[in-house]
C-alpha cells in the first residue's frame, strides 16, 4: 500500500504542467484607442456599470509589456496605424497594456450621500472591479472602454514619486464608440436663459434638442454668446419644461461651438438653492416632460 501511495504522490513531469496562456492584444485596435485616451488627458469613469456615478480623473501613464510610459511623445504608430512604436522601435507583439490613474479623484468627495453609498457598495477602484472609462469625444462619438482593476501600485521616483495609482488592464477589443445623440436625441423648442462667465447677465436662448446629459442651445439674436464661449467653459442655463411650472437651473460645460449654437454637457442641477450633481432621475424627468411636446409624440 505504501508503494502505491508513493507512485501517486510523484510530481507531474515538466511536460505535463499546464501551459501558460499567451496573450496577444490587437495592435491595430490599440492604435485606434490611444488618441481617445492620451496620457495627461482628463477623463471620466464609472465603476461596475453604475453609470449614475461619474468620477473625474486623469491618465498618468501607460504600462506596455511591463514598461511604464509617461509621455505621448514616446509613442507613435506605423503609417498604416497597425503597429505601435515605442521610442522609435516597433512593438512586434503587445502582450499587456494598462492605464494608470490616481487613487484620489477630483470630484469623489462631492458625491451626495446616496451616490457615496452606491460607490462604497460597488467597491470603486477595488481590485477586480470593472471600470468603464469615458474618453475624449471625436466626430460626434464618445469612446467608452471597459477595463479591469489589476492592482494598486505606488510610483517611485520621478515627478510622481510616492503617488498611488490604480492599474487598469485594457483589452483594446472592448473599445466602443457610441453616438449617444443619434440614439437618444429628443427634439426640443424650449425658451431659456443662458449665462456665461464672460457675460454675467442672462441672455435669451432656445433649447433645440436633448440627448442624455447633452443639450444643444441656439442663440438666435446674439452671436456674441457662442463666439465668446470656449470649449470647457462653464455656463448656467435656466428653462421651464412642458407641463411644469418649476424653473430648472443647471450648470454645464461647453463641448462644442457651432455658429450661433453651442453644445453643452449638463453636470449640475439646482435643488433647494444648492447645486447638486445631475442624476439619472433628473435626466429621466427631463426626457419625460420633453415627450409631452407635440413634436415628440
Amino acid at each position: 500500500m505504501l508503494k502505491i501511495f508513493k507512485i501517486f504522490s510523484k510530481k507531474r513531469p515538466e511536460s505535463e504542467q499546464p501551459a501558460t496562456v499567451r496573450v496577444v492584444l490587437d495592435s491595430a485596435r490599440l492604435c485606434q484607442l490611444l488618441p481617445h485616451f492620451p496620457i495627461g488627458s482628463n477623463l471620466k469613469f464609472f465603476p461596475e456599470y453604475r453609470q449614475e456615478i461619474i468620477i473625474d480623473s486623469i491618465i498618468i501613464a501607460y504600462l506596455i509589456n511591463g514598461e511604464t510610459v509617461y509621455s505621448n511623445s514616446e509613442l507613435s504608430t506605423t503609417d498604416n496605424d497597425h503597429t505601435l512604436v515605442l521610442n522609435g522601435s516597433p512593438i512586434d507583439e503587445v502582450n499587456s497594456f494598462a492605464i494608470l490613474i490616481p487613487i484620489v479623484n477630483r470630484n469623489e468627495i462631492k458625491l451626495d450621500y446616496q451616490q457615496k453609498e452606491i460607490l462604497e457598495k460597488s467597491g470603486g477602484l477595488a481590485k477586480g472591479n470593472n471600470i468603464t472609462l469615458i474618453g475624449q469625444q471625436a466626430n460626434g462619438k464618445i469612446p467608452f472602454l471597459d477595463t479591469v482593476v489589476k492592482k494598486y501600485a505606488r510610483l517611485k521616483g520621478g515627478h510622481f514619486n510616492n503617488t498611488q495609482v490604480a492599474v487598469l488592464n485594457v483589452d483594446p477589443a472592448l473599445l466602443e464608440m457610441k453616438d449617444q445623440r443619434s440614439q437618444t436625441r429628443l427634439s426640443a423648442k424650449i425658451p431659456g436663459l443662458l449665462q456665461t462667465k464672460l457675460y454675467s447677465e442672462k441672455h435669451p436662448c432656445t433649447l433645440i434638442d436633448f440627448s442624455e446629459q447633452t443639450v444643444k442651445i441656439r442663440c438666435d439674436d446674439n452671436e456674441l454668446i457662442p463666439m465668446s464661449c470656449e470649449k470647457g467653459e462653464t455656463i448656467t442655463l435656466s428653462f421651464n419644461l412642458p407641463s411644469s411650472s418649476t424653473t430648472h437651473i443647471m450648470k454645464g460645460n461647453v463641448i462644442k461651438v457651432d455658429g450661433t449654437s453651442i453644445l453643452v454637457t449638463l453636470e449640475e442641477i439646482q435643488i433647494d438653492q444648492h447645486f447638486k450633481k445631475l442624476t439619472s432621475v433628473d435626466i429621466i424627468e427631463i426626457k419625460t416632460k420633453l415627450l409631452q411636446q407635440p413634436l415628440n409624440r
